[in-house]
């Protein structure tokens, strides 16, 4: 089913449907997808149970902080591989944006390392165990049938979606001030939670918040910039100098697009955003 909470549910047995599917969607894919797509899938399904939890975060208690560290260290364990792959996908994209006039052999260097880097990772002894991850989210589904909110209707995902959004915002304002790549890759985890949660919330207003989510998806990828050139120290110093020029070129007119596309998303104040939240989802379940 969508990564939704459906507007007639109880908000507690919704967050448990949604939980549930989420995990049951990585255990398809540990069974039968290639092992790179299957850890792909085991990330992104652990980053939006996570999301999921922090809308609910005040109305969980305690038991946020034990389920938020069950399925950051999964996604953790496997990061490694996906982050490899990431790289050369990015060095691919900058090059295909850069002047037609370079001569892209002179750059060949750079993109072996690369692949042997992510040939060496998906190879490695120390690749994650899949039977061993299976296991870990069984125990995690079966977990989940704990999760109680100690507030009903709305209550019970407003005060997560209220922090949630102002955690954007303030990251937004940090990297207005000074734009550091650990200052954007803050703004980008903060956009991410705020695009899932508006996937959550969907049926509040459906064209409204598919809308704001596409825009914070779209905002998302502008920030993902994971290469660095400082990481090829063993290629020729002019090449890994115009290579740094160009990351810094691509990252500067990114910012540029996305910073006023930020200030939109993030344009107001936390607390009247949750109150019309709250309007808009009381109008969806009085239907």
């Amino acid at each position: 089913m969508p990564y939704r909470l459906k507007a007639r549910e109880e908000i507690e047995s919704g967050v448990r449907r949604i939980a549930t599917e989420q995990v049951d969607r990585a255990r398809r894919a540990l069974a039968g997808e290639h092992p790179a797509d299957a850890i792909h899938e085991l990330r992104q399904r652990c980053k939006k149970i996570r999301a999921l939890l922090r809308l609910v975060r005040p109305a969980l208690g305690k038991r946020y902080a034990l389920e938020n560290r069950r399925f950051r260290d999964l996604a953790r364990e496997v990061a490694g591989d996906r982050d490899d792959q990431v790289l050369v996908t990015t060095f691919d994209a900058l090059l295909a944006q850069v002047d037609e006039r370079i001569d892209r052999r002179h750059y060949a260097a750079i993109r072996r390392k690369l692949d042997l880097r992510r040939q060496h990772a998906c190879g490695q002894e120390t690749s994650p165990d899949l039977g061993a991850l299976d296991a870990r989210l069984l125990e995690a589904r079966e977990a989940i049938a704990l999760w109680c909110l100690d507030r009903s209707g709305f209550a019970a995902i407003a005060g997560g979606w209220q922090r949630s959004y102002e955690q954007g915002r303030d990251a937004l304002a940090r990297v207005r001030v000074e734009p550091t790549t650990v200052a954007l890759h803050d703004w980008r985890k903060r956009v991410k939670y705020h695009r899932h949660h508006c996937s959550l919330l969907r049926e509040a207003w459906p064209r409204v918040l598919e809308a704001r989510a596409e825009e914070g998806h779209r905002l998302s990828d502008m920030l993902a910039e994971h290469l660095n050139a400082g990481e090829m120290s063993s290629v020729d110093a002019s090449r890994r100098a115009q290579l740094a020029t160009w990351i810094e070129r691509r990252r500067a007119k990114l910012r540029s697009e996305a910073l006023p596309l930020g200030r939109r998303l993030f344009a107001e104040p936390g607390k009247p955003v949750r109150k019309r939240m709250a309007r808009y989802w009381g109008v969806a379940t009085a239907r």
